[in-house]
């Protein structure tokens, strides 16, 4: 068979509650020629079962994290293009069309775009994701790109020449680092047109506004580069809440 030109990686931990709806979403993509590659990184709820009925292909990979699942996949992909997704999160049919429409693009090797929660209403999903494009565009001129692993895609070649996520398992915001990372190849661009719905739940458990002075907190120490905050409290922070957006 023809390799396809995209592969689409959705790690998963115990996410039987929503991944059903993420992988429908998934495809329902009116853009065709991918394959959906779930890697399954210890469930122990129904997720596999859920995964096998949807993905093209399901990888275990038995060292626990989101990185080492995220890197596994990208290893493992048969497309140029490589393009990460979140388990609780859904994308709107256009969404992997416009991905890779822009990662064509002559001189680009990563694209990212902004992001609304899943729960909110029509309306205020629109002014999360306005809000969301106003700090990202804020961001940049720190140099530092706000993505997530949940709606990023690149080139897989480009991704395995930086070295990709495994020489930043130990650091905070490793989806920041590694989007500059990347910078150093080639042009990284935020998008506002790719645009995914994720879960808040991330922010629910912890509260709002202590979820987003972390948050802030975070992407303080990669602008002012003061990389102080130890990657284990990092990841003790996400594993507390479950939740590896933000990265």
């Amino acid at each position: 068979m023809a390799a396809p030109q995209v592969t689409v990686v959705v790690p998963v931990l115990n996410e039987e509650g929503t991944l059903e709806e993420t992988l429908r979403s998934l495809r329902a993509q009116t853009w065709r020629d991918f394959e959906l590659l779930v890697v399954d990184n210890g469930s122990t709820d129904r997720s596999p079962q859920i995964a096998a009925r949807f993905a093209d292909r399901v990888i275990v990979e038995p060292k626990r994290g989101a990185l080492p699942a995220m890197h596994r996949g990208f290893s493992e992909a048969r497309g140029a293009f490589v393009v990460g997704a979140d388990a609780d999160t859904v994308y709107p049919p256009r969404w992997l069309e416009r991905m890779v429409r822009e990662l064509r693009r002559e001189g680009t090797v990563a694209v990212y775009g902004p992001m609304g929660f899943r729960e909110s209403g029509r309306v205020r999903r629109a002014l999360e994701a306005a809000g969301y494009c106003v700090l990202a565009w804020l961001s940049l001129l720190c140099r530092v790109h706000l993505c997530g692993a949940a709606n990023m895609g690149m080139r897989r070649e480009v991704y395995l020449a930086v070295g990709g996520y495994p020489p930043l398992e130990d650091r905070a915001s490793p989806d920041f680092r590694l989007a500059r990372l990347l910078e150093g190849v080639g042009r990284v661009r935020f998008v506002p047109t790719i645009l995914c719905y994720t879960s808040n739940r991330r922010f629910v458990r912890s509260g709002w506004v202590r979820g987003a002075a972390r948050a802030f907190w975070y992407w303080l120490d990669m602008a002012t580069g003061r990389d102080r905050i130890p990657g284990q409290r990092y990841w003790t922070d996400l594993q507390g809440s479950r939740e590896p957006k933000g990265r």
